[in-house]
């Protein structure tokens, strides 16, 4: 059966593939695959967005990794283009993005960057999904003294935040703008209303209080009625809404016009 779809492996959490077993031999394959191609001990990334069920799979990746002697850097929720930036930023050899997007809580799924902040080719996909299935893999494990370690990268939302604003002009300043934002409860629940008020505007913040179960329910960029009736109400000067990994945003004027 095929695991890797269009958009990495994505699932109802602990149902074939989404399994703790699954995710465990996913990560065990990616480490092998990478010490194949590597001078080094691979390293990974792993990012994710607000369910409940991140635990799990954050938990199976880092075993798998590790078991087959890779360290795991954690930055817990954060934005998908976070992972991609941060692959690159931080010369890891690899990043994974637990989230399954705009779905409900109860869908999970795992996303994969090659070291170039880009999904992985679909030749290496398909080298992780046959040792996935293969009953016999691993046929050799790493000995008590080559395995790897997990990490835990305390300011990796601080780096992103840095680099979005390295994008803009020098002289950026939103003093004086009032912001009205909708992280739906995801990814983006700390970083997006910190990067405005960093700028100097005046943040309203909305469904940004996520309990691994609220992540898009009616909120965020798929139901945007809720940020359209905040902006109306406080007369923001726009408003901004995201989905539950933040790869999707939705941008609305000061009327309630959705741009």
């Amino acid at each position: 059966m095929r695991i890797f779809g269009t958009d990495g492996i994505r699932g109802t959490i602990n149902n074939y593939p989404m399994t703790p077993e699954v995710c465990l031999r996913a990560g065990m394959a990616l480490c092998f695959l990478l010490k194949k191609r590597l001078p080094h001990k691979p390293k990974i990334l792993i990012g994710k967005d607000t369910r409940i069920s991140g635990y799990v799979i954050e938990s199976a990746l880092t075993s798998g990794i590790t078991s087959m002697g890779g360290d795991v850097y954690r930055v817990g929720p954060i934005p998908t283009p976070a992972v991609a930036f941060l692959v690159k930023s931080m010369r890891v050899d690899a990043g994974i993005v637990i989230s399954a997007s705009h779905n409900p809580f109860s869908d999970n799924g795992i996303k994969i960057f090659s070291n170039d902040g880009f999904k992985l080719t679909e030749e290496l996909e398909n080298d992780i999904e046959k040792l996935i299935n293969d009953k016999d893999f691993p046929a050799i494990r790493p000995s008590a003294r080559e395995l790897g370690k997990a990490y835990r990268i305390e300011d990796a939302q601080g780096r992103y935040i840095e680099f979005i604003k390295s994008t803009l002009p020098k002289d950026s300043n939103l003093e004086g703008l009032k912001v009205a934002i909708d992280p739906a409860n995801g990814a983006a629940y700390k970083i997006t209303p910190t990067l405005f008020h960093e700028l100097g505007a005046e943040v309203i913040t909305i469904n940004d209080k996520p309990d691994g179960v609220n992540i898009n329910k009616e909120c965020g960029a798929l139901y945007p009625e809720s940020l359209i009736k905040i902006v109306k109400e406080t007369q923001a000067h726009f408003g901004v809404a995201h989905d539950g990994d933040a790869d999707r945003t939705i941008l609305v004027d000061e009327k309630g016009n959705i741009v």
